[in-house]
């Protein structure tokens, strides 16, 4: 009996990691289909130091924007830390990205970047 409820708690986890990935998926669509211009082709999953760099280039270059944490966000939940990015966004009193209020964008978009950097 105890065998099956680890497998039952594990296939739980399975199931909010896969919401997680849908919520993420379905607010990046939204956003792409919200903005204007060609399509950007998709780019393979980045490394996590890719992520990092990214979000320290975006930070330094312009205001942070929605869309620039949501593509660390995502490149972030693709490389496996799903769970870490929902807790970040919970931890900002939101059930997902686009509830984050503007002003914490550039806290997260930091705490994001910890995480890219496996810290």
């Amino acid at each position: 009996m105890d065998k099956a409820k680890r497998v039952a708690d594990d296939l739980r986890k399975c199931a909010d990691i896969l919401r997680g990935l849908a919520d993420l998926l379905t607010e990046t669509e939204d956003a792409k289909a919200s903005t204007e211009g060609p399509e950007k082709p998709v780019e393979a999953p980045a490394k996590e130091s890719k992520a990092s760099a990214a979000a320290a280039s975006l930070a330094k270059e312009k205001p942070i924007a929605l869309e620039d944490v949501r593509a660390i966000a995502a490149k972030i939940a693709r490389a496996g830390g799903t769970e870490q990015v929902k807790a970040l966004i919970e931890k900002h009193g939101a059930d997902k990205l686009s509830a984050v209020p503007p002003e914490q964008y550039g806290a997260l978009l930091k705490e994001l970047e910890g995480i890219g950097n496996g810290t």
